[in-house]
């Protein structure tokens, strides 16, 4: 009689409700995520690498004592496919086992950590997604979301989770729910939840009520302060959900022409295409503003838009 081969190691729910274990994957931090994965599920570096396409024992060894880093999304990707833990946990979009998998509800294993909740796997479409970027004298930036959700699914949509990251910051990010339009049919009230915090970026939940019953339109609404612009000028924006439009309205303050205005949009295959011809520009009596228009983005591309204008000299 053949032995029966044990199965195949995966991600516990109980390790993916804690916030320590969310925390090292949003940062991408595979050191602590593997020493996390052998602490709580009590695996082996051979258990945990043999599931993923060319990650040895050997090299997840070297990552384990700090000789190595995992940085390339490829290599990301096969690791969350194989171990089933949600793209979202890395800042990927959905993965293919999450389109087979039911949620699971995680909200009970974990006293005094947050669940995450998944979101709906392809059935979750930006009808339009509006991004006000306001820039100040000083550099102080205020960011107003705007985002009109179709539910394309067979189940209520109740929660979405977004990242936010600067290069500078004035302290922590703040991100706040914008009143409600109330001439808007559509409008969801929010409740946000910080999900992880460091000096650079923020990871947040979106909870959205009344929940968006399948075939119906939400608008949702927020804001977040605390970021800068000192040197570099720029904003990439990531396509998370297949996105029908996708609009960024620049107002910078405070300055009155600029040297530099160019955007790229990264394809889902990493190719890059210039977008200059979809840039608009006009200037009021305080401030240079600057919009861009994209339609019909697919999961996993980007748009970023970047401006220089002339710096004082000493």
């Amino acid at each position: 009689m053949q032995p029966q081969s044990s199965p195949t190691y995966t991600v516990s729910p109980q390790l993916l409700a804690r916030e320590d274990f969310h925390a090292a994957c949003q940062e991408r931090n595979f050191r602590e995520v593997f020493r996390l994965m052998r602490k709580y599920d009590g695996v082996s570096q051979d258990k945990m690498s043999s599931p993923v396409d060319g990650l040895t024992q050997s090299r997840m060894s070297k990552v384990m004592t700090g000789k190595e880093r995992i940085t390339t999304v490829e290599v990301i990707e096969r690791i969350a496919e194989a171990l089933h833990i949600p793209g979202a946990y890395f800042r990927l979009a959905p993965l293919k086992w999450e389109s087979d998998t039911p949620p699971a509800d995680l909200s009970i294993l974990h006293t005094g950590a947050p669940a995450v909740v998944r979101e709906p796997v392809g059935e979750l479409i930006d009808r339009r997604l509006s991004l006000e970027i306001d820039v100040a004298p000083d550099g102080a930036v205020t960011l107003n979301y705007r985002q009109e959700l179709f539910n394309g699914g067979s189940v209520p949509f109740t929660r979405l989770t977004r990242e936010l990251w600067f290069e500078h910051t004035s302290g922590p990010l703040v991100v706040e729910a914008l009143p409600v339009d109330e001439d808007d049919e559509n409008a969801r009230h929010l409740i946000i939840k910080q999900l992880h915090q460091s000096r650079l970026n923020a990871t947040y939940a979106c909870q959205v009520f009344p929940a968006v019953q399948p075939g119906e339109t939400a608008t949702i609404a927020y804001t977040c302060t605390g970021g800068r612009f000192v040197d570099a000028h720029y904003w990439r924006q990531s396509v998370l959900v297949p996105t029908e439009e996708l609009r960024m309205r620049l107002v910078h303050h405070g300055i009155r022409r600029l040297t530099e205005c160019t955007g790229i949009e990264e394809r889902a295959d990493g190719s890059e295409l210039s977008i200059a011809d979809s840039i608009a520009w006009n200037r009021t009596d305080d401030a240079v503003v600057v919009e861009l228009a994209r339609k019909n983005l697919a999961i996993n591309q980007a748009l970023t838009l970047r401006w220089d204008f002339p710096r004082a000299t000493a």
